[in-house]
C-alpha cells in the first residue's frame, strides 16, 4: 500500500522556543507524562544518551538562556553552538505514554542564532513538501517566556517576518504567563487595591495588558500565528487540575487554527489529557450526528432495538442530538 493513502496515526508538532522557555514542561502536560521522552533518528532508532547527559544539557541550556560563564571554557556562551551534534530537528520526541504525538525540538533561538532559523526554515520546507500526509508537519508551537525581559528576539522576529509555513498553523505559546500576574498584582496594590482584591483582579489586569502591549508586537509581523495560548502554574505539580486546563486550551487551540478536519481528528485522538475534548469534537462533528439521527429513524425491525437503547441512554445527556427528530 502507498504511503500516500495510509491514514497518519500520529501529528507531528515542531516545537519553537528559547531555552529556558518551558518547552519541555508543555510537552509532558499534553502527553500526560513525566521525565524525558525518548528520542528516536531519521531511521526511528532509538538514541540512548550518555549516562548524565540529560542533566549536563540542561545545565548548558539554563547557563545558555543567562548569558552566564561556563566554567570548563572560562567564556560565555553566546549560541547554541555547544550544543550540535547532541541535538538534531530531525530527530523525534515521543512519550512512550502517548505515542499519538511526535515532537520536534528547534533547539532554541537564542540571540544572533542564524544558523537555527536557516535549520528551521529548511526543515519546515522539506516537511512541507512532502506527499504522504503521514510525514508531513502538521502544526507549529512557537513558545515566548513571558518572564523575559525581552520576550521577542531577533530571531523570533526574522521567523514572523520571513518564514510562511503555508498550511501548517503556528500557534503562540506565551508561557510563564503567571509573572504577568506577579506584575499586575504589584501594580494593583501600589494602587491602594486589598492585598485580597488584588489577587483577585491580577489575572485579568494581567491579560488586559498583555493585549495592549505585547500581543501586537507579534500579530502586525508579516506572518503572525494563528492562535495565542497563555500558560501559566505550569509547574504546579501539586495542581494537576491546572496543568490539564493549560494543555486542554492548547489542544483546541491547535485544533481551531487546523483547515483540514483529517487533522482535527487525528489531534483529537492524538491527546489523552481531556476526554471532554473528544466529546466535543464528536458533537461538533456533523456526520456523527446525522449518524446517530439516521439510526434512530431507522425502522426497529431493522436496527437492533438494544442498540437503539444504548444510542438513546448515552444521547440523553447530549440533547441537541435530538434535534430534528
Amino acid at each position: 500500500m502507498s504511503d500516500e493513502i495510509v491514514r497518519p496515526n500520529e501529528f507531528r508538532i515542531l516545537i519553537i522556543g528559547r531555552a529556558n522557555a518551558g518547552k519541555t514542561t508543555i510537552l509532558r502536560a499534553v502527553c500526560g507524562a513525566k521525565g524525558e521522552p525518548d528520542v528516536y533518528d531519521q531511521d526511528g532508532n532509538k538514541i540512548t544518551p550518555e549516562p548524565g547527559f540529560r542533566t549536563t544539557l540542561r545545565k548548558i541550556r539554563t547557563r545558555l538562556s543567562h548569558g552566564a560563564p561556563d566554567p570548563a571554557r572560562g567564556k560565555s556562551i553566546l549560541s547554541p553552538s555547544s550544543l550540535r551534534g547532541e541535538h538534531n530537528i530531525e530527530y523525534s520526541l515521543r512519550f512512550p505514554k502517548n505515542p499519538g504525538f511526535v515532537f520536534h525540538d528547534s533547539r532554541g533561538f537564542e540571540s544572533g542564532a542564524v544558523d537555527e532559523l536557516e535549520l528551521v526554515r529548511e526543515f519546515i520546507r522539506k516537511k512541507s513538501s512532502l506527499g504522504s500526509m503521514r510525514n508531513q508537519l502538521h502544526a507549529i508551537w512557537y513558545c515566548f517566556s513571558t518572564d523575559s525581559s525581552r520576550f521577542m528576539t531577533a530571531a523570533d522576529k526574522e521567523f514572523f517576518e520571513t518564514i510562511d509555513t503555508d498550511s501548517v498553523p503556528v500557534i503562540a505559546i506565551f508561557t510563564k504567563f503567571d509573572a504577568l500576574d506577579a506584575t499586575a498584582f504589584s501594580a494593583l496594590i501600589n494602587q491602594g487595591v486589598s492585598h485580597e482584591e488584588a489577587q483577585r483582579q491580577a489575572p485579568e489586569h494581567a491579560q488586559a495588558q498583555f493585549n495592549q502591549d505585547l500581543l501586537p508586537l507579534v500579530q502586525q509581523l508579516a506572518h503572525p500565528p494563528r492562535a495565542v495560548v497563555c500558560l501559566r502554574n505550569m509547574n504546579h505539580q501539586r495542581s494537576p487540575n491546572i496543568i490539564q486546563k493549560a494543555a486542554s486550551e492548547l489542544i483546541e487551540s491547535t485544533g481551531g487554527a487546523l483547515d483540514d478536519g483529517a487533522l482535527k481528528m487525528l489531534l483529537v485522538q492524538a491527546q489523552h489529557v481531556n476526554v471532554e475534548i473528544c466529546i466535543k469534537a464528536a458533537l461538533a462533528n456533523g456526520n456523527f450526528k446525522g449518524a446517530v439521527q439516521d439510526a434512530l429513524l431507522r425502522d426497529p425491525t431493522t436496527f437492533n432495538p438494544l442498540q437503539k437503547r444504548w444510542i438513546e441512554a448515552i444521547l440523553g445527556y447530549f440533547p441537541s442530538m435530538y434535534v430534528g427528530l
